[in-house]
């Protein structure tokens, strides 16, 4: 073989070299257009017809590995920290004991996921624990992915689906004291009789929570003390549990107007509550619900008296007497907004999954409440020193002006 057939030799392999270089830069292209994916198919066509085995396999091979299928993430706060530190240092990032985070795991075994081909799934209780942790917590969701090595999006995927779970699952369980029954009636009234306010049933009060309100309905989650609010109306117990809650009315309604046309007004209506009516200083009083002066009064409400200087000492006694009970309701907001920081520094989520995670949450509240997972003070008075939107407070006269507007 002579130089000249040598040069011509290499030329055509630098040649080849060449267009299956070009081949495999072009294969590898993502497929945007249809124009690019029939060219494509075209090529790989041409190839098999013309039965250039090695050009062939050397794009095939090059076409199945993927530059990236996932970004590799590294964390040891799960997978070290916490399993190697005590209870408190559990208690104190979940903001509750293992033994209940436990019971959650079991009760919440829908949410385990299987691993693939492609990738490993994150373990059941690693999920429940981001999900626990950003409700606990008022960080944004990157700073959650990158203290558990996971995606931004990882985070608020779990979120949404831990709560819908929850709301599923435990909601039934234990928040499910309506519709009304003979035997939770009469427990409810006698814790509420230690307490110091015979035949009531439960405080009922509403709480105002930040959110980022719609666009289009931004005018009316603005309450008059000038932020975006959505109302959370609750009843509640003398152990600090909701009996009832409805979320989602938009911040300028008032506590009133939302009890009026909910569905807790209707079961209070039942004839039971009169049956089991109690004789007191010569009056037939029923199972009634304890409100602040913002409600309406009526035979299945007590509210105090109107202020004025000239109250006898019965009336002041009455209303301090009521005042006393209907805490109840006020310090289990504050249990709530302590435990979860999230709703208590404002949710920046979509009003239909704000929603869902306060619904979430308050469900949560009674499953640590029925599992004695005591509240740490210090997160009370964390809550209480950090400054925090004021609260609206409605009367009876804006109720009177707006129905008259």
């Amino acid at each position: 073989m002579n130089s000249r057939q040598i040069g011509l030799i290499s030329i055509h392999t630098k040649k080849m070299e060449q267009s299956m270089k070009f081949l495999l830069n072009f294969i590898s292209l993502p497929q945007g257009s249809t124009m690019t994916r029939k060219r494509q198919r075209f090529i790989l066509k041409m190839l098999k017809m013309n039965k250039n085995k090695s050009m062939i396999d050397a794009i095939e091979n090059h076409h199945r590995q993927r530059s990236m299928w996932t970004k590799i993430r590294t964390s040891t706060f799960w997978e070290h920290e916490v399993l190697e530190n005590n209870d408190e240092f559990f208690k104190h990032h979940f903001r509750m004991s293992r033994e209940t985070f436990d019971i959650l795991c079991n009760e919440l075994k829908n949410l385990e996921m299987h691993d693939t081909n492609f990738r490993k799934c994150i373990p059941l209780k690693k999920r429940i624990a981001i999900a626990i942790y950003t409700l606990g917590s008022s960080a944004e969701y990157r700073t959650v992915a990158a203290i558990f090595g996971v995606g931004i999006s990882t985070v608020g995927m779990i979120l949404k689906e831990f709560c819908r779970e929850v709301w599923l699952v435990l909601k039934p369980k234990y928040l499910c004291a309506y519709p009304l029954t003979e035997q939770t009636i009469k427990e409810n009234v006698s814790g509420f009789e230690k307490l110091g306010f015979p035949q009531c049933f439960g405080a009922i009060d509403g709480c105002h929570i930040e959110i980022q309100a719609p666009a289009l309905d931004s005018v009316d989650y603005y309450n008059y003390k000038g932020w975006h609010s959505t109302v959370l109306l609750a009843v509640v117990d003398y152990r600090y549990r909701f009996l009832f809650i409805n979320v989602g009315a938009p911040g300028r309604c008032n506590d009133s107007q939302i009890y009026e046309d909910s569905y807790v007004r209707q079961q209070h209506r039942q004839p039971i509550l009169k049956e089991m009516s109690k004789n007191l200083c010569g009056v037939d009083v029923p199972v009634v619900l304890i409100g602040d002066s913002a409600f309406r009064f009526s035979e299945s409400l007590m509210k105090p008296f109107p202020f004025s200087t000239a109250a006898t000492a019965e009336e002041n006694n009455f209303n301090y007497s009521l005042s006393k009970c209907r805490r109840v309701v006020e310090n289990c907001f504050g249990h709530l907004k302590a435990r979860f920081r999230r709703i208590g520094k404002g949710l920046d989520n979509r009003i239909d999954n704000s929603t869902l995670i306060i619904k979430a949450c308050c469900v949560l509240h009674n499953f640590m409440n029925v599992n004695n997972d005591e509240i740490n003070l210090q997160w009370l008075q964390n809550t209480n020193n950090n400054p925090q939107r004021q609260q609206p407070e409605h009367s009876t006269q804006i109720d009177n002006l707006r129905s008259c507007m």
